[in-house]
C-alpha cells in the first residue's frame, strides 16, 4: 500500500523473544513472536498474525504522510499475554524471565472508503461506519514526530572505524583494541577478555560473565554455588575464596541450548584458563545478545544448574541479584565436522545451533 495523507495508522505491540518459566520441579521454555493491538478499538484485529514475520517493514518517520493513533494500551500487556501463552495450568510460577526479547511498535495502515474502514494492507473491510458516528472517537490522533537516531560507527577512544556484523551488539576497534556497545545516544566501553589460541582456524565464541551480589540465599563463592546446586564433585579449599561468576551465552540460540551452555560454562569456571585483552582480528563470532538481556537469565541458569530442585526452586521468588561487574569473554572453539569444541572445558556446540540462532 502506498501511504497517503488520508491513511490512519493503528499501533500494535510486538514481542519477540524467549520466555523461561521456573515451576516447582522444572523449567518450561519457549520462543514467542506475538503481537497485540495498542489501542482500544473493537474493530481492529486482536493481532497482526504472521505479518511481522513475513512482510517487509520500514521506519515510521515524520516523512510518512497520514495520521497516527496514539497507543492507549501499555506495552506491559503484551508481556503478560506472552506469559499466559505458555498454557501452564494449576502450577505456581516461581520465576519468569524474558531473555533476548525485542519489543517493537508496529503500525497497521487503515483507510476509509464508502463508509467502511479497510485494512490498508489487504484492503479487507474491518468495520462499517454507522451514519453520523465517529469510529476513532475513543482514540487520540496525532502526527509522528519521532525518527530513528543513528550513531556514527567510529571508536570513541581513537576515532577508528568500528567493526561488527549485522545485528551485532558489541562493535570492535582493531586500532586501539577496544569493544563498544550502543546505549542511549552514545557508545559505552565493554571490558573484553580473550583466551588465546595457537590454532588460527579456531572460532572465538563470546560469553557474558557476571559477578553478582546475591540476596535471599547464601551465594558468596564458587564453593557456595557447588554446594547449593548439589554438583557431584569434591569442593576444593580454594573454591571457598573463589568469586562466583554466572556465565551466559552472548549470542542467541534455542532456549534449551541457551540453558545447557549457561549451566556448563558457569560450572566450568573451576578450570583456570589463560586470558589476555588482545582481541583477535578474525574468526570472531558476533555478539547478538546484549548484556542487559543476558543478565535476566541468571536465576534461570541457577535453577537449571540445580541437581536437587528442593535446594533452589523454593527460594527463587526471594532471590535477588545485583550485578557488581560484567565482562565479555571470547573462548576458542575447534571446528570438527559437525561441532565446535572448547578443548580445555569440554563444552561442545553443534554448528547448526549457531546457524539457526542467527535467525532468532
Amino acid at each position: 500500500m502506498q501511504p497517503d495523507p488520508y491513511t490512519i495508522y493503528a499501533p500494535y505491540h510486538r514481542f519477540k523473544g524467549t520466555i523461561f518459566s521456573c515451576l516447582d520441579n522444572r523449567i518450561e521454555q519457549r520462543l514467542a513472536d506475538i503481537s497485540t493491538k495498542g489501542v482500544k478499538l473493537s474493530f481492529l484485529p486482536p493481532s497482526l498474525g504472521l505479518r511481522p514475520q513475513t512482510m517487509k517493514m520500514r521506519f515510521a518517520t515524520p516523512a510518512v504522510p497520514g495520521s497516527f493513533l496514539r497507543q492507549s494500551i501499555h506495552a506491559d500487556e503484551i508481556i503478560k499475554r506472552a506469559a499466559k501463552n505458555l498454557h501452564i495450568r494449576d502450577e505456581t510460577i516461581l520465576h519468569q524471565a524474558f531473555v533476548g526479547d525485542v519489543l517493537n511498535l508496529i503500525y497497521l495502515p487503515l483507510s476509509i472508503r464508502e463508509e467502511e474502514i479497510l485494512d490498508g494492507v489487504v484492503e479487507r473491510t474491518l468495520a462499517q461506519i454507522p451514519e453520523g458516528s465517529t469510529p476513532f472517537a475513543e482514540a487520540d490522533i496525532g502526527g509522528n514526530a519521532w525518527k530513528p537516531f543513528f550513531l556514527s560507527a567510529l571508536c570513541p577512544l581513537c576515532g577508528w572505524n568500528l567493526e561488527g556484523e549485522t545485528n551485532c551488539m558489541v562493535l570492535l576497534c582493531s586500532n586501539c583494541n577496544s569493544g563498544w556497545q550502543a546505549g542511549d545516544r552514545n557508545f559505552s566501553a565493554v571490558t573484553i577478555k580473550v583466551t588465546p589460541s595457537k590454532n588460527k582456524d579456531e572460532l572465538f565464541i563470546p560469553f557474558w560473565n557476571f559477578r553478582v551480589k546475591a540476596k535471599g540465599i547464601r551465594l558468596h563463592s564458587f564453593a557456595d554455588f557447588i554446594r547449593l546446586t548439589n554438583q557431584a564433585m569434591v569442593i576444593q579449599p580454594e573454591w571457598e575464596e573463589m568469586e562466583l561468576y554466572f556465565v551466559s551465552p552472548a549470542f542467541k540460540v534455542r532456549p534449551n541450548d541457551f540453558l545447557r551452555l549457561g549451566t556448563q560454562m558457569t560450572i566450568s569456571q573451576r578450570f583456570t584458563l589463560p586470558v589476555t585483552d588482545a582481541i583477535p582480528t578474525k574468526n570472531l563470532y558476533p555478539v547478538t545478545l546484549a548484556h542487559n538481556d543476558a543478565d535476566r537469565s541468571l536465576k534461570v541458569i541457577l535453577a537449571h544448574s540445580a541437581v536437587s530442585c528442593a535446594n533452589v526452586y523454593p527460594h527463587l521468588p526471594d532471590i535477588q541479584f545485583e550485578i557488581k561487574e560484567y565482562f565479555l569473554h571470547y573462548l576458542p572453539f575447534e571446528k570438527t565436522s559437525h561441532e565446535l569444541r572448547q578443548n580445555h572445558l569440554g563444552v561442545t556446540i553443534n554448528q547448526r545451533v549457531l546457524k539457526y540462532g542467527r535467525s532468532l
